[in-house]
């Protein structure tokens, strides 16, 4: 599995969907990704990075699915997330579904921090965050033309994150917060599809620390 921290995103972006009568979805794309450093709810730092996300969802018996996930992005630092999930399909009414879910995602951040401008010894240190972050939440999926669709996801999410400045701090802390994503697909057939997503995600804890993600993703997806 992989590691990251507060789910930021958390990101930061874009759950699949699951909609129709169809065995499953693996989707694949790339984006940008900017991460927020957050104390006392003030932004001291933001992270601007260019990523890649991949979603797979299953459906394995009679709307059962699971569903697997991860999102690497790398710039200003380092991210990397997995997350693993399982739900059951509900398709509500025609062209309309809903996923509820529940699961887990796993982060990992690395960044270079200054503790002091002035002084060799506190300039470009390590920064990492390590979390793991239970969620619970739903995906949606709604055809409203024969080739597009509207898909989007909610999760609620709390985390357990590591923080650690090689060689002075280590330090653990909790947090909680949503993560939404909202996006459009186009059908090219009954099994391509192109789509585009944008998602923001926030993990606070009640000090007001932690970190917010943004996000937007262009990608493909293969129905089986």
């Amino acid at each position: 599995m992989a590691h990251i921290i507060i789910r930021a995103l958390l990101l930061i972006l874009f759950s699949s969907s699951v909609y129709g009568e169809v065995h499953g979805k693996l989707d694949l794309g790339g984006g940008w990704l900017d991460v927020d450093i957050l104390e006392s709810g003030k932004t001291i730092e933001t992270l601007h990075m260019t990523g890649a996300k991949g979603d797979a969802t299953v459906l394995i018996y009679e709307g059962i699915a699971v569903k697997g996930g991860f999102v690497y992005g790398w710039g200003d630092g380092q991210l990397r997330s997995g997350t693993v999930a399982a739900g059951y399909y509900l398709p509500l009414f025609k062209g309309f579904s809903i996923l509820p879910t529940v699961g887990i995602t796993f982060t990992y951040l690395s960044t270079r921090v200054d503790l002091s401008p002035d002084i060799s010894d506190l300039k470009d240190l390590k920064e990492r965050f390590r979390s793991d972050s239970p969620f619970i939440g739903f995906d949606f999926g709604y055809t409203f033309f024969e080739k597009w669709t509207i898909m989007g996801t909610y999760q609620y999410g709390w985390s357990r994150t590591h923080t650690k400045i090689k060689p002075f701090v280590s330090s653990k802390s909790h947090s909680d917060g949503p993560n939404y994503n909202l996006g459009i697909e186009y059908n090219f057939d009954e099994h391509w599809v192109i789509n585009f997503g944008v998602g923001y995600n926030i993990m606070l804890s009640h000090e007001k620390h932690g970190l917010r993600g943004k996000g937007a993703k262009l990608g493909v997806a293969y129905y089986f």
